[in-house]
């Protein structure tokens, strides 16, 4: 039986569960194929065929493309409706280019992501009944430099209050298909996403709001601020840590280190090498969350963080893991070089799907905006097997079921 969204809010309403979900542009739907394998496992437990992830999850959130998976699910989507609504945005978004390939015009029409979108959101807002969970979106706003997570939590203080000095719009009153477009406007492939924040008297807008990314903002991963939402008391959540109290499944978009050639970076035009800085500076930052997440728990499958510290097994900062976490994800790995006489082994990637790919093929399951029907449903199978490496009858660990499901 579904549960009330303040049911899925309530402190006092047994353990917590988060679902985080990284950003990636059209690599969102690797991500979705992961989680058709938690839905899937989640379903057997449960012996309902029709329960959604959003039944289970108390708090889904994400980034970019993750904020747009979060809110389809939050309002109670099948995995396989938004793979569906993905399968068919990935063409469609970026099968066209608008930008002249320089730095003076974002490469893609934010007018197509939004027609996209719009039979899923509608003119739905943060504040709509129709979100059968807790919601969170991550994006940077630029005009004030501040990193925005909103969420549907009525005990947010900015949730319903109104300044009414300022005429500052409540939390609530946001529409979702505008918060998702500010969340995904990646600096470069889409221009910034400009939402009213207040308005005079007579209704008039006082104040503009400018939004890019939240991979901006340090928010790729999700994954650590949604730690801090359940947690830290400000943000009105105030559930309680420790690893029979808090679970949070960490879904990624897939991972390849933004390495490139030193002579070629010193060639690259001053505005590109800045884009290059930028991309290695969101690895960072979500390297960096993975790190720190897993030092705060004892994951069942430890993700590798770099050579010097390995995957950190049974390393926990303080007296007890903080919550059950678990990072999901794959390396999108490229083919060797090339070593006279000898035919290349096959790379991880290829073994996990059984399938021998091009160098093209690698090169190009990375690329945030390959919207090619080929290179999607590589991604998608790509996520279908390695969601099948994390999640088992194990994992969500059963002591996260919810009553009345089988062990």
């Amino acid at each position: 039986m579904a549960r009330q969204l303040s049911q899925h809010l309530d402190p006092a309403a047994g353990p917590k569960r988060i679902l985080a979900l990284d950003g990636g542009g059209v690599k969102g739907v690797l991500s979705l194929g992961m989680a058709k394998a938690l839905e899937a496992e989640l379903r057997r437990r449960s012996g309902d065929p029709k329960l959604v992830l959003c039944d289970y999850y108390d708090l889904i959130g994400g980034t970019s493309t993750g904020a747009i998976v979060a809110s389809g699910l939050a309002l109670g989507l099948t995995v396989d409706t938004m793979i569906e609504l993905y399968m068919s945005l990935g063409p469609k978004v970026f099968g066209r280019r608008v930008g002249d390939g320089n730095l003076f015009r974002s490469k893609y029409d934010p007018k197509d992501l939004r027609i996209a979108l719009e039979p899923t959101f509608g003119e739905r807002t943060l504040g709509s009944s129709d979100l059968k969970t807790g919601l969170a979106v991550h994006m940077k706003r630029i005009d004030t430099g501040s990193a925005w997570v909103l969420t549907n939590n009525p005990n947010n203080p900015y949730f319903s209050r109104e300044d009414s000095e300022k005429g500052t719009l409540p939390n609530r009153f946001y529409r979702l298909i505008d918060l998702v477009m500010a969340s995904a406007a990646a600096p470069t492939f889409f221009d910034e996403v400009v939402i009213d924040i207040a308005h005079d008297e007579k209704n008039r807008v006082t104040q503009r709001g400018y939004f890019v990314d939240g991979a901006v903002g340090a928010n790729n991963n999700p994954g650590l601020q949604m730690l801090m939402l359940a947690l830290v008391p400000g943000y009105g959540f105030q559930w309680s840590s420790g690893a029979d109290n808090l679970m949070m499944t960490s879904v990624a978009t897939g991972q390849r280190r933004p390495e490139i050639d030193g002579k070629k970076f010193r060639n690259m035009m001053p505005g590109f090498r800045g884009i290059q800085a930028l991309r290695s500076m969101i690895y960072d930052t979500q390297i960096q969350g993975i790190m720190l997440m897993q030092a705060l728990s004892s994951p069942k499958h430890a993700w590798t963080i770099n050579s010097e510290v390995g995957d950190m097994r049974n390393v926990v900062l303080g007296q007890g893991p903080l919550l059950d976490y678990q990072r999901i994800d794959v390396m999108l790995d490229l083919k060797p070089k090339k070593v006279r006489g000898q035919r290349p082994a096959r790379t991880a990637l290829e073994t996990l799907i059984d399938r021998d790919l091009t160098a093209k093929e690698l090169l190009g399951l990375d690329e945030l905006a390959n919207g090619k029907p080929a290179n999607m449903s590589l991604l998608l199978d790509i996520g279908l097997a390695a969601g099948a490496r994390f999640v088992d009858a194990t994992y969500p660990d059963p002591k996260f079921n919810l009553p009345g499901w089988i062990a």
